[in-house]
């Protein structure tokens, strides 16, 4: 009788073992995933893009070397100019190109039409032309703060997501190309519901967030697409060669007389 007991306690266990076993994990909450997919960025190593209908940002950031890459190229008609900011272990310096801009003087120097770099040895420059210059460790396309911005969230498939998100909450990021005043003026209340959709990788680290931003009185719709990739996998940008870096004092001198 005792052998009986203890046979059915062990069918009986092993049943309740495989029912615990075959549950399947409750899917993850769309806003933890999203939330949690930006956390690997604060390791300071990927490459990155941040498209606009105006603008393409590219880079790469290697935050432990104090290195880091990023180009702009804006598209604006009339004000099309180029910058190319380079940090390699901690040393600064920047290329500008501003020579298709309206009403800039034919006569600019080699420091603004992307012929010599300006070796950025003044702790005290964080912009020139208006073009701020990040630092290693920032995140650049705002990627972090346009996830936290999100206001609704659901799954679309295998790691892929989609909703709205508040373009109030996402601020001008670290190099100014997010949401303007301006825009979130003459949006109004269509400024809080943006539609995006998302995309993440199998770690659950973000591959791409993407909102398009309508047309609002004077200022056009306008689509963004942040795209991540390469984590851990980041290398240091090299160095300008020492015969195209220009004299940093003379080279101040020059932007400045324009």
């Amino acid at each position: 009788m005792k052998k009986q007991l203890r046979a059915v306690s062990v069918v009986l266990i092993a049943l309740a073992l495989g029912a615990c076993g075959g549950e399947e994990a409750a899917p993850e909450d769309p806003f933890d995933a999203l939330d949690d997919s930006v956390v690997a960025l604060l390791d300071g190593n990927y490459t990155f893009r941040h498209t606009t209908t105006y603008q393409v940002v590219d880079g790469s950031m290697l935050a432990d070397a104090q290195s880091m890459r990023v180009t702009l190229d804006s598209r604006v008609a009339g004000q099309q100019f180029t910058s190319d900011f380079v940090t390699v272990s901690g040393e600064r310096f920047v290329l500008l190109d501003f020579s298709k801009v309206e009403n800039m003087t034919s006569a600019l120097p080699d420091v603004m039409t992307g012929a010599k770099w300006v070796p950025l040895t003044d702790p005290a420059v964080t912009e020139l032309g208006g073009i701020p210059f990040p630092k290693p460790g920032d995140d650049v396309v705002g990627a972090t703060a346009a996830v936290r911005a999100v206001t609704d969230a659901r799954a679309t498939g295998d790691r892929t997501y989609a909703g709205t998100l508040d373009l109030t909450q996402v601020g001008p990021g670290v190099l100014r190309v997010g949401p303007t005043a301006e825009l979130l003026a003459q949006l109004g209340d269509a400024a809080s519901a943006v539609p995006f959709t998302a995309t993440l990788d199998g770690e659950g680290r973000l591959l791409t967030f993407v909102y398009d931003v309508p047309a609002a009185g004077s200022v056009p719709a306008n689509h963004v697409e942040l795209t991540l990739s390469g984590y851990g996998a980041s290398q240091p940008p090299a160095k300008p060669d020492p015969a195209k870096v220009a004299n940093y004092d003379e080279a101040m001198k020059a932007i400045q007389r324009q």
